[in-house]
């Protein structure tokens, strides 16, 4: 295989003449770009790019996108990344290849990048155009690229792309950008743009596939977890990256020389947000590294610090800071050493309070890091809460969440969240609306508030406008909310919980602070106990009384300063009572996609993890339902083609546990488009197959509506409808309720015979009268499996076989397609297998199918299917049935 690729890359870059020699490669003309003369001849070296005969490299010459392909292919054989799954499967493509016009020397690659999924069915009509291959553009190569890297590298949603004509690059491709751009294999021309749309030249492409080469090679992995971070004063930082490759990376990093981006690269960071146990994202230039991406959401300052929100005022040793979440104002009182920092830089109260002063028209934000002491105010003994640290940053906006009350065109109007605060904000004129990480309009927003019970994030401008509006139908969590966790380990030390697949641990100061409960089942309310008996309870331990459980559940309880007062704790079983919720949450509506075995809906920006396996049959009951109203399977693989497919609308109604975890899914289409494959009336089966490839078997009502007198249900049966272009609607069970014919050009021109077929020379002889054969004839037959034109030709010539055809003609007398049953055939016995008969006549061997094989051995008189060993080598006439299925011989 190897050496076929080599063969077809010189046809590639030869274009008919013999390559030079990788290794004595000095190309005439690569001075013309200087920029990338180097790079022209370490690719050479490597053996990724050859040259022409006449010494030249041709250097700004256009990439076709079939030569993008083997070149990528070359490029992932030497760096030892080809998929083994995905080689070898020209076969499987070779009729869609054909039909694309791909050029012979390129088919294998292209065949390797559908299969590996380089290459999507969409993107080949832009290879040829008339049977002349085209360039390809820059955007389009940067696609190919990232999808080949995206096996080894995360793929994130780009929004952070920042070239100055970000604006050109289509919303599909900003993905592959970014990862491309953070990986340092593409950058902008020397004015800040990508120029998406240009055509992208083999020195273009040399310096990409040397970066990539490189990046391979080296296995330098791109990502992994600070194991460890020293502040030094916010000066500078010590950090160490324990990458997943296995390698470490110690970096000493200040604002200077390295910048910090959020996951898609929106928006920079300061050093001091980078936190031990972060996964981050490293951007090499070479081996030097350049930029940092924070890929876990930035720690949420409720998790980075004790107390966060904006300060009211600083002066005469306290300070008054209103939290983000609530609007509530809390007083704390001043440590004698504590200290201060300024954008993660150290400072001093003074330089805080000048802050204040001169950012007046702006909100000044706080985390404060705090301890409660008991002292006698005012002659008694009272809580105090001090600051010991004060991390201060200076924002032009600020953001508080809540549950919306209502909503209109102007202002958003809710309840703050943890507080029963009501607050509103009106639009700014550039205000930017979302639901979940999908960017809506205002309208949208305002018709899924009437829908029921919303939650809402509001950015707030420093004139008290909303520039920035996300809704959800999920709570945004903060740390004082009332949530449930899943407990994964309670000690006198810590409690480790965990919700939403991400695990929180709470470090105890002291254990005597803390008032524990569980749930006492007998009496059913709460029971007060002391750290000993909640410990004893939650181990399980049998001198206490307590027995057996599978999952223990908490709620813990906050003071204003983010310390934890109490915890509850209850077993699985007496979740629903002592929580007074359902084990499991519902949600419902259209889903979104369904990557890496989690399932997300439009409407939220929750991720549910699917299990495993669904339909589980345990003790004569069936754990995880799982249904797909309308499908005849209910497999994950469908679920989750569905979920993925752009032609297919997906509405899934789930429940979930504590962990978002799905326990139940009821699902079912509610719009599709595509082609008709395959239409049966009686068995109420429909076959789509959408622009993407994937093909659906789906059930109708028993006679769904069209959308014209021209036909009904019956004639979408026929043979003449098969591949038209149809839009399907569905009723609440999932059943296709109506087919809609968009693309009928090929029925209106069309007529229908049938009888039995023959061959006459070079045509196709039906009824007595002879027709063309059109360069595209569709064939099918449920008498047999064989579907090119030549194997049936062969057939129809075989004098020992009858075969009844219903054809559609076209006004050029041509055969379009041909639907055909097998009325007899006669031959030797060869052997029955698997639900077809294999017999021998004086041109070849057939393999017709056959009816159950019960059936078959009941109508051949037979009891056994070993009974069928004893026809071989007879001569038999095989008798089909009106299905042109073999029911007996």
């Amino acid at each position: 295989m190897k050496r076929k690729m080599a063969m077809a890359l010189a046809a590639v870059l030869v274009a008919g003449s013999l390559p030079v020699t990788a290794s004595a490669a000095t190309f005439t003309d690569i001075n013309e770009v200087s920029w990338a003369s180097s790079t022209i001849q370490a690719v050479s070296d490597k053996g990724l790019i050859n040259g022409y005969e006449d010494g030249t490299f041709r250097a700004k010459n256009n990439v076709t996108y079939s030569e993008a392909m083997v070149m990528i292919y070359n490029l992932m054989d030497k760096t030892g990344n080809l998929k083994a799954s995905a080689t070898n499967t020209l076969s499987i493509y070779q009729s869609v290849l054909n039909t694309y016009k791909i050029p012979t020397w390129s088919q294998s690659t292209v065949a390797y990048g559908l299969s590996a999924q380089i290459l999507m069915a969409a993107d080949l009509p832009k290879f040829t155009t008339n049977g002349v291959s085209n360039p390809a553009t820059r955007q389009d190569v940067a696609v190919m690229f990232g999808r080949a890297l995206s096996e080894k590298y995360d793929i994130y949603a780009g929004t952070g792309v920042n070239y100055n004509d970000v604006w050109r690059i289509s919303d599909e491709v900003m993905p592959y950008v970014d990862l491309l751009t953070r990986l340092g294999i593409v950058t902008g021309d020397d004015s800040g743009n990508f120029n998406p749309t240009a055509n992208i030249t083999r020195a273009e492409m040399a310096v990409m596939m040397n970066k990539t080469y490189d990046l391979l090679s080296n296995e330098l992995a791109n990502t992994g977890e600070i194991t460890e971070i020293v502040n030094h004063d916010g000066d500078y930082y010590d950090v160490d990256v324990k990458m997943d490759n296995g390698e470490r990376n110690r970096l000493t990093l200040s604002d200077d020389n390295i910048s910090v981006y959020n996951k898609d690269g929106s928006r920079e960071l300061p050093i001091s947000s980078l936190t031990k146990g972060d996964r981050v994202s490293l951007v090499f230039d070479g081996l030097v590294i350049t930029k940092i991406y924070l890929l876990d959401e930035e720690a949420s300052a409720q998790e980075k610090y004790d107390a966060v929100g904006y300060i009211y005022s600083l002066k005469d040793g306290y300070l008054n800071l209103e939290s983000e979440n609530t609007g509530e104002t809390t007083k704390y009182k001043i440590n004698t050493n504590c200290t201060y920092y300024l954008d993660g830089k150290k400072t001093t109260e003074s330089a805080i309070k000048d802050v204040i002063d001169d950012n007046s028209d702006k909100y000044v934000y706080a985390g404060l890091y705090t301890e409660t002491k008991n002292e006698k105010v005012d002659g008694k003994r009272q809580d105090v809460l001090y600051a010991n640290a004060v991390y201060v940053t200076v924002k032009d906006e600020y953001t508080q969440t809540g549950e919306v009350t209502d909503f209109t065109s102007t202002t958003v109007y809710y309840k703050a969240s943890g507080s029963n605060a009501r607050k509103s904000a009106d639009f700014a004129s550039d205000c930017e609306f979302y639901i979940g990480d999908k960017k809506s309009s205002a309208k949208d927003l305002e018709e899924m508030a009437e829908s029921g019970t919303v939650y809402v994030k509001v950015t707030v401008n420093s004139k008290g406008k909303a520039t920035k509006v996300v809704m959800t139908e999920d709570k945004f969590t903060d740390n004082t909310a009332s949530s449930t966790y899943t407990v994964k380990g309670f000690n006198k030390d810590r409690i480790i919980v965990s919700r939403g697949g991400t695990s929180t641990t709470y470090e105890f100061g002291s254990t005597s602070d803390i008032t524990y409960y569980t749930w006492d089942r007998s009496a059913g309310k709460w029971e007060e106990r002391s750290f000993k008996n909640a410990e004893s309870y939650y181990e399980g331990d049998p001198e206490e009384g307590e027995d057996d459980y599978e999952t223990m559940y908490a709620r813990i309880n906050f003071d204003k300063s983010g310390k934890i007062t109490a915890i509850y704790m209850a077993k699985d079983e007496d979740r629903e009572p002592a929580f007074d919720e359902a084990v499991n949450s519902e949600k419902k509506g259209t889903v979104e996609s369904i990557e890496n075995g989690k399932l997300k809906f439009k409407t939220s920006s929750t991720e549910y993890t699917l299990q495993k396996e669904y339909n589980v049959k345990k003790d004569g009951e069936t754990k995880y339902p799982l249904k797909i109203g309308g499908a005849q399977t209910s497999s994950l693989t469908v679920l989750t083609r569905m979920a993925n497919c752009d032609d297919v609308t997906l509405y899934a109604e789930i429940k979930a546990d504590g962990d978002n975890k799905i326990t139940e899914i009821e699902a079912r289409l509610t719009a599709a488009e595509g082609k008709l494959v395959e239409y049966d009336k009686g068995k109420k089966e429909f076959t789509l197959e959408t622009p993407d490839g994937s093909q659906f078997k789906l059930y109708t009502v028993s006679n769904p509506k069209t959308d014209s007198d021209d036909y009904d249900a019956e004639d979408l049966e026929t043979t003449g409808y098969r591949g038209s272009s149809v839009e399907l609607e569905f009723n609440n069970d999932g059943e296709i309720s109506k087919i809609i014919v968009t693309d009928s050009n090929y029925n209106s021109g069309t007529k229908r015979v049938k009888g039995t077929a023959s061959i006459d020379g070079s045509k196709i002889k039906i009824d007595g009268k002879s027709y063309s054969w059109d360069s595209k004839t569709y064939i099918t037959s449920s008498s047999f499996t064989y579907s090119t034109k030549d194997m049936f030709e062969r057939m129809l010539q075989d004098k020992d076989i009858e075969v009844y055809v219903e054809a559609t003609i076209s006004d050029s007398n041509k055969v379009e397609r041909i639907n055909a049953r097998v009325e007899s055939a006669e031959g030797e016995f060869v052997e029955y297998d698997s639900g077809s008969v294999v017999i021998e006549t004086d041109s070849r061997k057939w393999s017709f199918n056959t009816v159950s094989k019960n059936t078959l051995l009941k109508n051949c008189g037979l009891d056994d299917e070993k009974d069928f060993e004893k026809k071989e080598g007879k001569n038999v006439t095989l008798e089909f049935n009106s299905d042109g299925l073999v029911e007996e011989f």
